[in-house]
This record gives C-alpha cells, sequence and structure tokens, in this order.
C-alpha cells in the first residue's frame, strides 16, 4: 500500500535563509546556520506520513558550497526530525530534471518509498516548491516569510500546529476512505 508524504524544503523551513550579495542564499558553514524550531514534526509520522526532505542546492555543483558540509547538516535534520530520506538537487541547470520545481526528486522518491503522491504534501517556502507539488499533483503548503507574501500555495501556515491540523484532518478522511 502506497503511503502519504510530508515532502520538505530545507532552507526556509529547517534552516533560516542568509541574505548576502543583495539576495537569499543558503547556508555554506555552521557559521551561518540559523535553525528553526520544528518541535512536534517526528509526530507527523503518527498520522501515517512519511518525512522526507527535498532540497535544491546547486552550490555544490558550483563548488561554493562543500558536499561535506551538506552531509552533515543533513545528517543532523535526519537524526533530529526522524526524517525516512533526504533527496538532494546538486545541480546548477535549470533544465535538469531533478531541479525544483521539475518533479524529478519526487518521482524518484515517489518509485523508492512506495508513495501516492495524490495524498502527499510539500511544505516549502518558494515558488519553486509550489510549482513543484503542483506538478506532481501534491498539495503545497507555504510557510509564510516576508519574503514570499506573494507565493501561491494550496494552503499557508505560521506554525507546525497548523501544520498538523492541515494533515491530521487529511488523515482522518483518507482513513473514512479506505
Amino acid at each position: 500500500m502506497a503511503h502519504p508524504a510530508l515532502f520538505l524544503d530545507r532552507d526556509g523551513i529547517f534552516n533560516e535563509l542568509v541574505f548576502r550579495d543583495k539576495s537569499f542564499h543558503s547556508p555554506r558553514s555552521w557559521d551561518e546556520v540559523i535553525h528553526f524550531s520544528l518541535a512536534g514534526l517526528p509526530q507527523i509520522k503518527s498520522l501515517g506520513f512519511k518525512l522526507i526532505m527535498i532540497t535544491n542546492q546547486p552550490d555544490i555543483e558550483r563548488k561554493i558550497i562543500s558536499q561535506k558540509f551538506v552531509e552533515e547538516l543533513h545528517d543532523f535534520y535526519q537524526k533530529q526530525y526522524q526524517l525516512d530520506r533526504i533527496y538532494v538537487c546538486p545541480y546548477a541547470s535549470n533544465e535538469h530534471p531533478l531541479k525544483k520545481p521539475n518533479p524529478g526528486l519526487f518521482l524518484l522518491a515517489q518509485k523508492e518509498l512506495d508513495l501516492d503522491l495524490s495524498t502527499s504534501f510539500l511544505l516549502g517556502d518558494t515558488e519553486k516548491d509550489t510549482l513543484a507539488a503542483k506538478k506532481c499533483g501534491i498539495s503545497s503548503i507555504l510557510w509564510i516569510r516576508e519574503y514570499n507574501q506573494n507565493v501561491q500555495s494550496d494552503f499557508r501556515i505560521t506554525s507546525i500546529k497548523e501544520l498538523m491540523t492541515i494533515l491530521s484532518q487529511r488523515s482522518n478522511f483518507i482513513q473514512r476512505k479506505l
């Protein structure tokens, strides 16, 4: 039986973006990482959802950020939040099929983890996230930040509590259908 998933973007969800060179970027070192509080995130698994991080990290290919740092940061998040899997697109080209808003990483996760995308969600903070969700038939949840007020999404939240409410309602609906 295919499982629903909560896909989570990394930058802007797990950690703050870094303002550098007049725009927002991923942190490049531990010194730049400022974690958001996502206490309660592992409880989402009790609703039947897999927790999967999906992240573009083009600075790996550009050699601006080290693969080692990215892996260390992801190991930390995986342990801290009991993530089932982390998928990374290290490529800079927007044409690469794995780079959001393209659906490649989601389709790879679907195949590897037996996921039902029609009952899944993506929690993100950018238009690339919400567009990727739409391309995959996934409901999009936008974590509202100062920089994303005009981004369209299926849901908008400001807390883990609001996220839990949305996912609980969907989980209850799926259980009734079964």
